[in-house]
């Protein structure tokens, strides 16, 4: 079979691991056998004997996959997992994980190239710098240059990331580096950014105080009750990394969404 499954560490969190031990090794068996369209070719027996476990034990399993689920995550499908078709089985929203696998893996590569690139640019500078320190012999016919050291100038994706885990939104993050960048990465007191251990407690201060520097809301917010973003938790929506704002309890679970993903009642009444 072609193709490859990512597991991320968010299934623990899922409803799958509610269910019994036999349907979580059924699952997660069926997830290592499928090609590259989600489909996995096989019978009940022969998926029993992959997973180990007894034929009825495949059966009650597979029924479980294919039955909706009220607390999935995912509302396509009303939640069921595997549909069963001619020679074995489809799995429901293959694709979707395997693009949100995707994404990662770009994203982690951008990041890499650009701190390579930085890294490359600090050591021209400190080449340069070495350079006109140098002397050099009486009568040479030298043009010199005189080289400053740039200020505190922060990677726009590292100061979203410390914005984030703080708890600032992503309009936010965007703001807050703007508006440092325009003060040539200084302080309200005038006094200059140096490292970036300074940047965390710069954009806590952001945050307590984000009243002082949010944009004015259009009319059509007046009258609803502003939500801020909850530190430390993202949309509980699949493939979704945005800060949650709202928190709905159901079940034995707590959900949170982000502003694009809250039910439309709740957007009735409060904005984010």
């Amino acid at each position: 079979m072609s193709g490859y499954t990512p597991l991320f560490s968010s299934i623990v969190r899922s409803s799958i691991w509610d269910e019994d031990n036999t349907t979580r090794i059924v699952w997660i068996t069926m997830l290592a056998l499928t090609d590259s369209q989600g489909i996995v070719e096989g019978s009940v027996p022969g998926m029993a004997h992959m997973a180990r476990v007894s034929i009825a034990e495949c059966e009650l399993a597979i029924q479980t996959l294919s039955n909706p689920d009220l607390y999935s995550r995912t509302e396509d499908h009303e939640g069921r997992r595997i549909k069963a078709i001619d020679g074995g089985w489809q799995i429901y929203n293959l694709a979707k994980y395997r693009q949100k696998a995707k994404s990662r893996a770009e994203y982690m590569r951008k990041y890499r190239e650009e701190k390579k690139k930085n890294q490359k640019e600090k050591k021209e500078t400190l080449n340069i710098n070495t350079n006109t320190n140098k002397v050099t012999p009486r009568n040479s016919h030298v043009t010199c240059v005189t080289v400053t050291q740039s200020p505190f100038s922060p990677e726009k994706q590292r100061w979203s990331d410390i914005a984030f885990q703080v708890g600032l939104t992503p309009e936010e993050a965007e703001n807050s580096y703007a508006n440092f960048g325009a003060n040539n990465w200084k302080r309200g007191n005038g006094v200059e950014i140096e490292s970036w251990e300074q940047v965390p407690g710069l954009l806590t201060y952001w945050r307590n105080n984000r009243q002082n520097f949010a944009p004015k809301k259009p009319a059509e917010n007046e009258g609803k009750t502003k939500l801020w973003p909850i530190a430390g938790k993202t949309c509980s929506k699949d493939g979704c990394k945005m800060p949650a704002c709202y928190k709905k309890t159901g079940g034995n679970y707590d959900w949170y969404y982000c502003v694009d993903h809250m039910p439309e009642s709740v957007k009735e009444k409060y904005y984010a």
